[in-house]
């Protein structure tokens, strides 16, 4: 029964401060990396209320799973630390309870939560990844709506060109108002001119509609079969309904399948599938590559010498020259020359279609380590935060929080230069993503042993002690 209220005592003191250092710091990097970023992208297009609020949710959902490692390491020194702070550990501690006993209920909820990590990141993100990408990419490509300005011709519109002259107070009035239609790709064929007129829009916002009064249109009729023969054709109108087609103002979706090429758009069996499948087309084609080279690059060589041991020694190639004339000379230069140049482009093509397969490789593999990465990662800051709150016994936002934040600030720099590392091929996939792992569990390690011993190593008055002991020894010696 004591086990069951300390185990609800510790999740009770965890999960509150994880929950909330997750949402800040999730609403943190989205506005970053989304709203900050691509705000130029979203201002200004017209678009629909149910497109924005999808493009974010995907994009909230994604980028939790980066951020569940920072929540789990401020959770932890926050609680962990509000319970030494008001002597809960102590009092933990003196009932007989060991430091690993109290962090068991904690840890056994990081190690589902952490179960739960990789299965969102091999079989939820790649789906929110992809969709996200794709809604991004067709906002992007989206053009600006239309904003007609006085006394400037707006040709935004493909295929049309407009002026207005002026409008009035109001806006609803326009005057003065040409229209060039270039839709039938003959060039300046179709010219409307009108004194006034209105504009609106279909109820899709499909096309644009402009209602011209007094007015007239002008068209040049070419002939199909002799272009020299053109004719002319005048309207004269009252009033005259000209619909303006707007598809590039619309937001167009693009189909999926076209952005799912990429390792975060994968679970780790396709990546697997699809780097193993580069593999054997960049292997065939290195063996392609050396068969041409014997045939084509040193194909005339190894010919001259198997004849020469049937018939005669090669000539020596200074002897060779000086025997042309030098009309043949030139030619057999510039017959070298050209096979040098053939054979050097095909190198420098097959070097680096080889480098881009091997670049395709390191990253496909590199978010394959990526998704597992990461929930190692929740175990390992939770053995860094845990003892660290023991160790400083203070909780809420003040020093926990800057503690936190260098720890993680640490691990995230160290992460992305050792991916960087990965990515220009410096060093395996596997050594990157798992070397600030490695780097961190003697961390881990250390502070998990002086917290389970009450050490306090951040007790600057001890290090005071100390250093005034060793002046004191010098003295006297």
């Amino acid at each position: 029964m004591f086990l069951k209220k300390l185990h609800k005592l510790t999740l009770k003191a965890f999960i509150p401060p994880f929950v909330v250092t997750l949402f800040v710091s999730v609403f943190l990097f989205f506005l970053v990396e989304v709203v900050i970023t691509y705000l130029d992208d979203f201002l200004g297009k017209g678009l629909r209320t149910s497109d924005l609020v999808q493009l974010f949710t995907y994009a909230w959902i994604a980028i939790v799973p980066r951020c569940i490692p920072l929540a789990v390491l401020l959770g932890s020194i926050m609680a962990f630390g509000n319970m030494a702070e008001n002597y809960e550990l102590a009092a933990m501690k003196s009932s007989g309870l060991s430091l690993f006993s109290i962090m068991k209920p904690a840890l056994v909820f990081i190690l589902l939560l952490a179960g739960l990590v990789f299965m969102f990141n091999n079989y939820v993100l790649p789906i929110v990844t992809l969709k996200s990408s794709t809604l991004l990419w067709d906002i992007r490509q989206t053009k600006p709506t239309f904003a007609i300005k006085e006394g400037i011709f707006y040709n935004k519109i493909e295929n049309y060109a407009l002026r207005v002259g002026s409008k009035s107070e109001n806006k609803d009035t326009l005057k003065e108002i040409y229209i060039y239609d270039h839709s039938l790709h003959l060039g300046n064929t179709i010219q409307m001119y009108a004194h006034t007129g209105k504009l609106s829009t279909t109820a899709d916002t499909s096309a644009l509609i402009f209602t011209l009064r007094d007015g007239n249109r002008y068209e040049e009729i070419i002939d199909n079969r002799d272009s020299k023969k053109r004719s002319m054709s005048q309207l004269n109108f009252k009033q005259l309904q000209v619909n303006i087609p707007l598809e590039d103002f619309k937001l167009k979706r693009t189909e999926e399948e076209r952005f799912n090429n990429s390792g975060e758009m994968l679970n780790i069996w396709q990546i697997d599938s699809v780097s193993d499948s580069i593999e054997r087309k960049l292997s065939r084609r290195i063996k392609e590559l050396e068969s041409q080279s014997l045939t084509y690059f040193f194909g005339r060589t190894a010919a001259a010498i198997q004849t020469s041991k049937n018939k005669k020694e090669l000539t020596r190639v200074h002897i060779f020259y000086d025997s042309l004339k030098p009309d043949d000379y030139t030619r057999c230069v510039q017959n070298a020359m050209t096979i040098v140049r053939n054979n050097s482009g095909i190198i420098e093509v097959s070097g680096s279609n080889i480098k881009g397969s091997n670049e395709e490789i390191i990253s496909f593999k590199t978010e394959w380590h990526k998704k597992i990465v990461v929930c190692f990662a929740c175990i390992l800051l939770f053995f860094v935060g845990a003892p660290l709150g023991a160790i400083i016994k203070k909780g809420g936002l003040g020093l926990p929080v800057v503690v936190a934040v260098f720890f993680y600030l640490a691990y995230f720099i160290i992460t992305e230069a050792f991916t960087s590392l990965s990515y220009d091929g410096i060093i395996p996939p596997w050594q990157a993503l798992w070397a600030p792992l490695a780097i961190f569990m003697p961390v881990s390690v250390f502070l998990t042993y002086k917290a389970a011993n009450d050490s306090s190593i951040f007790d600057v008055s001890i290090y005071y002690m100390w250093l005034i002991n060793l002046f004191k020894k010098k003295k006297i010696a």
